[in-house]
């Protein structure tokens, strides 16, 4: 492996055996005219074949570069937070009686694993072609088992009549501060019963008991439902960012 300007740059390698091609990630959210060739010739020395760019939304001259050089818009990412100091996990609403919110245990994997199938068509991975309709429902599947056996913090699953039909897990970040939510799905014959808002509220009663300060969740700009539940408690826009997808041709 070839690490020239891998301050700028990283080989994904989990990522990579995952999707059967060689991807990597450059750690910049603005490009220039200097660091654009500098993260291509990156690319061309690792055989790079997909590289992942989170941009800032607001800088025309990145935008510009990235449309010229053939990186291929797959995601508006919207990042919001809250404060968690004036959330009360005693008086805040409840979204429905008929659901019921619990730690994830080993047995609910297979079921959790079902739901993300079906859970992630308004992610990068659904909209670029590239990645196939099974290898991103085995991708989220994969991370839902992996965040449920210890690789996250938080891993909630709810139940309806002692059905599994949705599940939340999130980290603790900065030194025990602050959260962030990873992952959440929802059966698709459960939707709009308020499983949704019930994880999402128990999620922030569990971060507010272990004395977190601020809690943030990053969602799709196409995923207005998701935005507008998101909104209602209490959170507020923090970065508006753009996800690209360069691919190259070997």
């Amino acid at each position: 492996m070839i690490n020239d300007n891998n301050h700028l740059c990283q080989f994904l390698a989990w990522d990579s055996e995952f999707f059967n091609y060689r991807i990597g990630r450059t750690s910049l959210s603005r490009l220039d005219q200097s660091n654009i060739g500098d993260i291509l010739d990156w690319c061309e020395k690792n055989v790079v074949d997909c590289l992942y760019f989170l941009a800032d939304s607001d800088d025309p001259k990145t935008i510009d570069l990235a449309q010229k050089n053939g990186f291929s818009l797959v995601e508006i990412r919207i990042t919001l937070e809250r404060s968690l100091k004036d959330w009360n996990p005693e008086t805040r609403p409840r979204a429905s009686n008929a659901v019921k919110i619990r730690a994830v245990q080993p047995e609910d994997i297979p079921a959790l694993q079902e739901i993300a199938g079906t859970s992630y068509i308004d992610s990068r991975f659904y909209f670029d072609k590239h990645f196939s309709e099974a290898q991103w429902q085995a991708y989220y599947a994969t991370w839902v088992k992996k965040s449920c056996l210890g690789g996250a913090d938080l891993a909630l699953a709810a139940e309806m009549e002692r059905i599994v039909v949705g599940y939340i897990t999130g980290l603790v970040v900065n030194d025990g501060q602050d959260g962030i939510y990873e992952l959440t799905g929802v059966l698709e014959s459960a939707r709009n019963a308020g499983v949704g808002q019930e994880l999402f509220r128990s999620g922030l009663d569990w971060y507010a008991r272990s004395g977190i300060d601020k809690i943030s969740v990053a969602t799709q700009g196409r995923n207005i439902t998701t935005q507008r539940m998101i909104q209602k408690h209490g959170f507020l826009t923090r970065t508006c960012q753009l996800y690209y997808h360069k691919w190259f041709a070997h």
